[in-house]
């Protein structure tokens, strides 16, 4: 993969790890809702907590979160897609059909239901996204498998009685590899949308520090001027995240064009 790419990567992940370990807990103070001054560039909240500090103590959670929601439905999309490699036609068809049945359910809509009733904290709500984003990713992998399963390298090795398992592991999954990354990046995006969303909604665990709970704690102070710097911070944050992954996007459909 080029270069920059695993440079930005890599950047993302360093400045995800030096916010946890270095950024101090946000402190209570009598500075309720004071606008943003030289002490305190984003202002404070309505507990008198610094909002920058807010902003950054949330930032790990944020890129666990995008890590976390683009790996595993495309890991367990290439688990199915793999394990059906090795079954019969019948097996196919019922996975196919699985996946069309939830694919059926309005994902959103079940998504805040079970939200409401489980009140899920930062991996819950990972697990929830996950659970409902696998399905398009396991038709797409499914019929990547089974287009690069007719290349004529696969034919070659089948004809020195080359095992399955060394088929995928030698000739199909590295073929894959540009559209894994393309489908990473883009569960990734989603997943940090619709976890805000959790959040501006509410239904995410109030104590968890994420940039959508900034927003829905921006609220309360709709009328005042407050409002303004609570709220245009985690907007911004949450731009330039979907800015970056967009980028990462670019640069992988880019390597796998060339």
């Amino acid at each position: 993969m080029p270069f920059n790419l695993g440079l930005a990567l890599l950047s993302a992940a360093l400045l995800g790890l030096c916010t946890w370990l270095f950024i101090p807990e946000p402190e209570l103070s009598t500075l309720i809702l004071h606008a943003p001054n030289a002490s305190h560039w984003l202002g404070t909240n309505v507990l008198g907590q610094d909002v920058l500090l807010r902003l950054l103590q949330a930032l790990p959670n944020t890129f666990i979160i995008a890590l976390m929601t683009g790996l595993l439905p495309v890991g367990f999309a290439l688990l199915l897609a793999s394990v059906n490699f090795f079954m019969p036609n019948w097996v196919d068809k019922l996975l196919l059909k699985l996946a069309d049945l939830i694919m059926i359910l309005p994902g959103t809509l079940l998504l805040i239901l079970l939200a409401v009733f489980l009140e899920p904290d930062l991996w819950g709500s990972i697990l929830l996204v996950s659970m409902l984003a696998w399905m398009d990713d396991f038709r797409i992998l499914r019929t990547a498998l089974f287009k690069a399963s007719l290349r004529d390298n696969l034919a070659v090795a089948k004809s020195y009685a080359a095992s399955k398992s060394y088929l995928l592991r030698q000739h199909l999954w590295p073929v894959l590899k540009p559209l894994l990354f393309a489908l990473v990046i883009q569960n990734a995006r989603r997943g940090v949308m619709m976890t805000a969303g959790l959040a501006f909604l509410g239904l995410m665990d109030p104590r968890l520090p994420n940039w959508g709970s900034l927003l829905f704690e921006s609220q309360d102070q709709i009328h005042t001027d407050a409002f303004w710097w609570l709220l245009l911070p985690p907007v911004i944050a949450l731009s330039c995240l979907l800015l970056f992954l967009t980028y990462l996007q670019q640069k992988v459909d880019r390597y796998a064009d060339e």
